[in-house]
């Protein structure tokens, strides 16, 4: 590598350093962030769950298993909007 590159390097590398010691730190930021992640993911399996019905519309069996799948991921959404009602003190913040 040359010199110039070493230097690159180096900057962007102190760059990062800095930005991660100035980062702030807040619980509420956190929960909220998690909690929109883990409501997408739910949201993306409802989604593709439900598109298949129609696939297994010949098999009783299976077609149980889609709607008992899509209640739980139903349930989990809630659950998770539940929670988050409950301890809204601990999702707030910056």
């Amino acid at each position: 590598m040359n010199t110039s590159c070493n230097v690159h390097l180096f900057l962007i590398l102190k760059v990062n350093m800095i930005e991660k010691q100035q980062k702030p730190f807040s619980m509420g930021y956190v929960l909220r962030t998690t909690a929109k992640h883990m409501r997408k993911s739910i949201d993306i399996s409802i989604r593709k769950t439900f598109e298949r019905v129609e696939e297994f519309a010949g098999d009783k069996e299976k077609s149980e298993e889609v709607f008992r799948t899509l209640s739980f991921l139903h349930t989990m959404r809630k659950t998770l909007d539940d929670f988050q009602a409950t301890n809204s003190d601990n999702f707030r913040g910056e």
